[in-house]
């Protein structure tokens, strides 16, 4: 999907018609994607939180402009939530060897960048394809044994926005010393049923995985 975006005050009789304009006015920016189905690619948590809370029909999140399948027939009232533009945020601390990033990082930048400082996470090494984001609401955080490259020992934190607009956040930087269910694993593998992922906060290990 591609697209280019057009300044509010400008939009009358553009591509995209009622829908585009109805979006934009709650988005308070015009972040319409052309494509075969409608679609907003947003830049920050605040434009999803307003989506969110604004938009009354279907919102289906895709990452890195995935396929659809034939069958694919959203609701006449539905929007695509592209999420590859939420790239803001990058920190990766040496220090304390964490790594916090924004969900539409695509997980082989993340890799290389990574690699360069000579660090991985294990559970992203998995991977070269896919955003952070897609890769974490798709992939369940079950553990499986034998295994120590799952969510459970990579994930430190998360932050989510709900379908009522709030952003969530859990976990943190720290590795998890508390007894019970860590709650940023409800939204591990749910395809976005609990709200859209925007940050995550990875544990890093030295080396460089092959």
């Amino acid at each position: 999907m591609t697209g280019e975006e057009i300044e509010y005050s400008k939009m009358e009789n553009i591509p995209g018609g009622s829908l585009r304009i109805r979006i934009a006015e709650f988005l308070e920016i015009d972040r319409w994607v052309e494509g075969v189905f409608p679609a907003v690619a947003v830049v920050d948590f605040s434009e999803i939180s307003k989506l969110m809370t604004g938009f009354p029909g279907q919102i289906v999140v895709v990452g890195s402009g995935s396929s659809f399948e034939d069958e694919f027939k959203p609701d006449v009232e539905a929007i695509i939530l592209l999420t590859q533009r939420l790239t803001e945020i990058y920190n990766f601390s040496k220090s304390d060897q964490t790594l916090t990033v924004s969900a539409g990082w695509l997980v082989g930048d993340i890799n290389r960048k990574l690699a360069q400082e000579g660090y991985h996470v294990p559970a992203l090494s998995r991977f070269n394809y896919g955003t952070i984001g897609g890769r974490l609401s798709s992939v369940s955080s079950r553990p499986v044994v034998g295994r120590n490259d799952g969510w459970a020992q990579s994930l430190l934190g998360l932050k989510v926005v709900a379908p009522s607009g709030d952003i969530l956040a859990f976990g943190g930087r720290n590795i998890k010393d508390v007894a019970g269910y860590d709650l940023k694993h409800l939204y591990i593998g749910n395809h976005g049923a609990g709200g859209v992922i925007v940050e995550a906060t990875f544990r890093c290990i030295p080396g460089v995985s092959y």
